[in-house]
């Protein structure tokens, strides 16, 4: 069996507090209804009950307990990406490229959805049968030498030639003076081609998309060790969902406006994991609800450094934030990507069955004459397969209402020399609250701290309805 490296299913907002065996009896009687799906896919147990091999293992296991990649129901659809990181888990890179894969991963799963969903496609196909059966076939015309000007054409032409005919009179006597024969100089080939038999098959297909997304969010990753032909390589999973909620709290947080949104109240102790070894476990996005029941976001960005042995400790030290500085943006990135993501994606299929029969004549002249005439037949068999994948997404967003809530870093467990580092960073209405109070207070005013979500819809937690549909 495949070993799996990591689990990182606390990839999404715990939905509905209790213990495990009380959520698994309440799966026991509940109806397998729209609404409770994400409650049973989100929580952190969902994922520790799927026992799989392999990415694919485990998107079907998935499928079975909650809902199928692609299929929508009520508003609410999950979808699924992967990526293979680069090098191995002994490479000082590692840590990057594993941060990479993550982005490849979500990069894929919107392109997928965008295509799916929004794609045109545009096919060609070109049949081409040929077949010479003339007595004359194996016949060529006669190699004419004459140079193009004396033919007629205009000056420029004419004066070009006469400068090529100068420089290759200036190389032939440079040549002889090395010691080359004067009739190996002289000597000039021709060849000529005829297709006598021809049954091609071309197709192409090409396929584009462009398009918006908002509010997608991971509810589980995973990080799986996969056997191939050529040895092991780590692929990282993600599956997302996106729903109605998600997309609405998406477009209230890019205008900074207040959310109708709301769900079970949980604190950041909750959300956090416990231990600081854990953070390895976590990438990316997640979607939870803060004290009041106000949607937030918390993402998880990671990075590496590999510290040399000639490093002065000043550096070490720099390379250290510079590096939590990176992971640091690349969460933030996953924050706005979430408010909106314009995704443009093509893909080019040719596909070809080639086979030809050539006739080859090859005319050589020495010394001004015709020398010789070589004649040669070859047949052509070929299948021709490539495919083209372009795409492009671009994101953009103010930063206001986040703020980096923890940093840590952490030794590679297979180079010491190697220190995986990262940054959680929260998008919460209480910071974007904090902000424009700090916003108001440079510009010389008063601000009442409470938003304007706080005043028109108070959130206590007395009073918040449990549902079971968090997204």
């Amino acid at each position: 069996m495949k070993k799996m490296i990591a689990s990182s299913a606390t990839l999404a907002a715990l939905l509905v507090g209790g213990s495990v065996w009380a959520q698994q009896e309440q799966a026991l009687v509940a109806p397998a209804t729209p609404e409770n799906v994400v409650e049973m896919a989100a929580p952190a147990t969902a994922d520790e009950n799927i026992d799989t091999e392999s990415y694919y293992d485990w998107v079907s296991e998935f499928e079975q307990q909650f809902q199928s990649i692609g299929v929508a129901s009520d508003g609410r659809a999950f979808f699924s990406g992967q990526a293979p990181v680069r090098v191995s888990n002994l490479d000082p890179s590692y840590g990057r490229e594993l941060a990479l894969a993550y982005e490849k991963a979500m990069f894929d799963m919107r392109a997928d959805f965008v295509m799916q969903t929004y794609g045109r496609l545009v096919t060609e196909t070109v049949r081409e049968i040929y077949q010479d059966d003339s007595t004359n076939k194996n016949e060529f015309d006669p190699v004419d030498l004459q140079k193009a000007d004396a033919q007629g054409g205009d000056r420029f032409d004419a004066l070009l030639d006469k400068a090529l005919d100068l420089m290759d009179k200036k190389l032939d006597n440079a040549l002889v003076e090395q010691g080359v024969p004067a009739e190996q100089v002289q000597k000039l080939s021709v060849e000529q081609k005829k297709t006598t038999y021809k049954n091609n098959f071309r197709r192409q297909v090409v396929k584009s998309a462009v398009r918006s997304m908002q509010g997608l969010v991971p509810v589980q990753t995973r990080i799986f060790s996969t056997d191939t032909a050529n040895g092991p390589v780590t692929v990282v999973g993600v599956i997302a969902v996106q729903s109605e909620k998600t997309r609405q709290f998406a477009l209230d947080m890019s205008r900074k406006r207040p959310t109708a949104v709301r769900g079970e109240p949980k604190t950041l102790t909750d959300l956090l994991p416990a231990k600081n070894t854990q953070y390895l476990d976590e990438i990316g996005l997640r979607y939870s609800y803060d004290e009041q029941g106000r949607p937030m976001l918390i993402s998880y960005g990671r990075y590496a450094v590999t510290v040399s042995p000639d490093w002065k400790p000043a550096r070490a030290y720099q390379a250290t934030q510079n590096a939590i500085a990176i992971a640091r943006t690349l969460a933030e990135s996953s924050i706005v990507e979430f408010m909106n993501t314009n995704v443009q994606v093509s893909e080019k299929t040719p596909t070809a069955s080639q086979e030809e029969d050539l006739v080859t004549k090859v005319t050589t002249f020495e010394n001004g004459g015709r020398a010789s005439e070589e004649y040669t037949q070859s047949a052509l068999g070929e299948t021709l397969s490539t495919m083209l994948k372009e795409g492009r997404s671009t994101a953009s967003g103010d930063l206001r209402g986040s703020t980096m809530i923890r940093r840590w870093d952490l030794k590679d467990g297979n180079n010491d020399k190697v220190l995986q580092v990262g940054a959680v960073v929260s998008w919460s209405y209480d910071q974007l609250d904090n902000a424009n109070a700090i916003d108001a207070q440079s510009r010389g005013q008063s601000s009442n701290r409470k938003s304007e979500a706080e005043a028109v819809q108070p959130a206590r937690a007395s009073k918040v309805i449990n549902s079971l549909d968090d997204f």
